[in-house]
């Protein structure tokens, strides 16, 4: 090979992975299987990914080994009673118990107002201390504590981690102040991504469900979450285990894509049957820095 034709190779070999115009930008996306366990094994090779119906090219795609912060709040309304101390406790107990090793989460409450009884801390221990010394009391006031520990999260978690909200409720009196709009917006705002569940068994009204679901499907829909609901507070254990699988599932995509879309609509495709694929769909708020 001559001097001239060696260099044209090399030049070529560092050619940019992306087009000069393009936008590289980042997500997190979640891939479970048909029985609601964590993916492990899929590489670049096995997705294929479409924006607005356009196909794109990924230039990264590997597990998100990011550390988590996790906000974890729980219905402590009276509405609760006995279902708190019998079957709630211990499935919040093992969803702490699951978290990654590494993460750090707080807990809140949401009987009466919205309280953190354990500030944020890798010690798996504090939860279960904390959560029985609770007496269930008062309305739910859920949808002001996803604002309220939301926010807390977003100042207290630490650079470069993946925020995340867990929420384990019931459908009893909700006395929030803000509204399911203004829950919602503010929520969103402030962590990467929302999981939830909720233990239906028919004693609220319909207006008071309708609420509460509207906000959790809402968050669970834009951040690539889920939004579980069980019939009986037996069930709640079963829910967590589903969300746990979320918290050690997540893959860091990037794309090439143009930019100031208005709307970005995503569509994962994944080369193996039985996977489900989580996607925000409020991609167009991710960040465009092109960071796995």
């Amino acid at each position: 090979m001559s001097a001239l034709m060696l260099v044209v190779f090399l030049l070529g070999q560092a050619a940019p992975a992306t087009a000069p115009g393009t936008e590289v930008r980042a997500l997190t996306v979640t891939l479970l299987d048909e029985k609601d366990r964590e993916v492990t094994d899929i590489s670049a090779a096995d997705i294929a990914l479409a924006e607005n119906g356009v196909s794109r090219d990924v230039t990264s795609f590997k597990p998100d080994r990011r550390p988590l912060s996790v906000a974890v709040i729980v219905d402590t309304s009276a509405a609760m009673g006995a279902s708190y101390r019998l079957n709630i406790v211990d499935a919040v107990l093992g969803l702490v118990t699951r978290l990654p090793d590494g993460a750090r989460f707080a807990l809140w409450t949401t009987g009466d107002r919205p309280t953190k009884i354990v500030d944020h801390t890798v010690e798996r221990e504090e939860a279960g201390r904390a959560l029985r010394l609770v007496a269930p009391q008062g309305g739910n006031y859920l949808l002001d504590a996803f604002g309220e520990a939301s926010a807390d999260l977003k100042k207290l978690s630490r650079e470069g981690d993946r925020t995340v909200v867990v929420a384990v409720t019931g459908t009893g009196p909700e006395l929030s102040y803000r509204d399911k709009y203004r829950a919602a917006e503010e929520a969103e705002k402030n962590a990467e991504l929302f999981l939830s569940a909720q233990v239906d068994s028919g004693g609220a009204d319909f207006d008071m469900r309708s609420n509460l679901s509207y906000v959790m499907d809402r968050l669970a829909r834009a951040t690539g979450g889920r939004h579980e609901v069980v019939l009986s507070a037996m069930g709640a254990d079963s829910a967590l285990r589903k969300l746990s699988a979320h918290l050690r599932s997540g893959y860091r995509l990037a794309y090439a894509t143009v930019p100031d879309l208005k709307k970005r609509k995503l569509d994962l495709s994944v080369a193996r049957p039985g996977t489900e694929v989580f996607l925000p769909s409020a991609s167009a708020r991710e960040a465009s820095s092109g960071e796995p």
